[in-house]
């Protein structure tokens, strides 16, 4: 489901009752760019403390602009996983936006 300014007030109780049932999410964020301007650019050789170090330093100085979350929950009587995914845009100022 998108979410986007004009909708947020309105979906936002259905959001938070769908994390409170939920046996477990799921969280995505896209960035407005995780490679640009960095000298330290990650390679073959790096640790895992300087993969992360790296990407850490970036995402501190980047917008997430869109932040996934999706619910899970089972359901026993037909013995699966019921998906609820959420789409906010929450960068803000964009022409998706509806602004």
């Amino acid at each position: 489901m998108e979410i986007i300014n004009t909708n947020f007030v309105e979906k936002l109780p259905l959001i938070l009752n769908s994390i409170k049932e939920a046996d477990f999410i799921a969280l995505d964020t896209e960035f407005s760019g995780l490679d640009v301007g960095f000298d330290g650019a990650h390679n073959d050789y790096d640790q895992c403390e300087d993969r992360y170090q790296k990407i850490k330093h970036n995402c501190e100085r980047m917008n997430a602009f869109q932040v996934g979350i999706c619910c899970f929950k089972w359901d026993e009587s037909r013995q699966l996983y019921l998906s609820r995914p959420f789409n906010i845009y929450n960068f803000p100022h964009s022409d998706i936006l509806g602004n």
